[in-house]
């Protein structure tokens, strides 16, 4: 355990949730909340998810939702003036969300004293979230030299990866590039839980040789150059955010390692379409230096 390491990224984490609860009514971005954990914003979505068991949106409308409990313990204080208190732009989106997270109607729990109290001891308290990872999960600490790769951004739910990449090894085969071929990458820029579906980035990414020059639209990326926690994963890829998850909470922060800015990427060692799910293995890569980045 590096306890330095463990205090940084907790404190930065702490820092968000403090601002969170703050200024409830506010909707920050991604962008604006990483800015202020002092987190790339690569990483920042994932760092936070490992480390509080809930997205930051999670936490803004589990925060929302206790700071409206309280103000319902006033019996005069009308709900549509609570629902603009506490962010929404309406009762009905308000009444909508208290309903998903207590199961109740703002109007019916406020007569119930003691649920009201209970459903508030509940929220008030952050997911509880396991601190180990699976027992074979083995990480190594690597150095690679920088690569490039040719990359093709995907903009949707992740259900549609297997097409893009048949897509874009299409386009390889027509561009005679398959000889060429030496590797299959991802770079998941978003993450799933934390952004609209249709509004997450993926690229997907080939290797093919340093000579090779992108066309259709597609474009050139470089990965490595540098130190990456390394973890394999064996299994469907539903499975990697299991992974992700312990590399960005349990691991970082008891590793005495610091995140570059720069994405993680993953490396996919097999054609899925050869090998039936139980078989396909993918390392995880993750960046990383020692030493407090700035």
């Amino acid at each position: 355990m590096k306890p330095s390491t463990q205090k940084s990224y907790f404190d930065r984490i702490d820092r968000v949730v403090g601002y969170i609860n703050q200024q409830v009514e506010a909707t920050p971005s991604l962008a604006e909340l990483a800015d202020i954990a002092a987190i790339s914003p690569f990483h920042f979505h994932r760092v936070y998810s490992a480390i509080t068991g809930e997205t930051p949106s999670g936490t803004l409308r589990r925060l929302r939702l206790v700071r409206a409990l309280h103000l319902l313990k006033d019996p005069k204080k009308p709900i549509t003036e609570i629902a603009f208190d506490v962010g929404y732009d309406s009762s009905q989106a308000f009444s909508k969300a208290f309903r998903e997270g207590t199961g109740h109607s703002p109007s019916v729990l406020r007569e119930k004293r003691v649920k009201l109290s209970a459903i508030l001891k509940g929220l008030s308290t952050p997911p509880e979230i396991p601190r180990k990872g699976p027992r074979e999960m083995v990480v190594k600490v690597v150095s690679l030299e920088p690569f490039k790769v040719i990359a093709a951004r995907h903009l949707g739910p992740h259900k549609g990866l297997f097409q893009a990449y048949d897509e874009f090894f299409a386009w390889a085969e027509k561009s005679g590039l398959v000889e060429s071929f030496k590797g299959i990458y991802g770079i998941p820029i978003d993450d799933p839980r934390a952004v609209l579906e249709n509004e997450c980035r993926f690229d997907c990414c080939f290797d093919f040789g340093a000579d090779v020059k992108p066309g259709n639209g597609y474009r050139e990326e470089f990965l490595g150059d540098g130190l990456y926690a390394v973890v394999r994963h064996l299994g469907h890829y539903d499975g990697l955010d299991e992974k992700y998850d312990y590399l960005y909470g349990p691991w970082l922060t008891a590793s005495g390692y610091f995140l570059r800015d720069v994405p993680f990427f993953n490396h996919y060692l097999q054609d899925p379409e050869t090998l039936p799910p139980e078989q396909w293995e993918t390392d995880i890569y993750l960046p990383v230096e020692k030493g407090e980045t700035k």
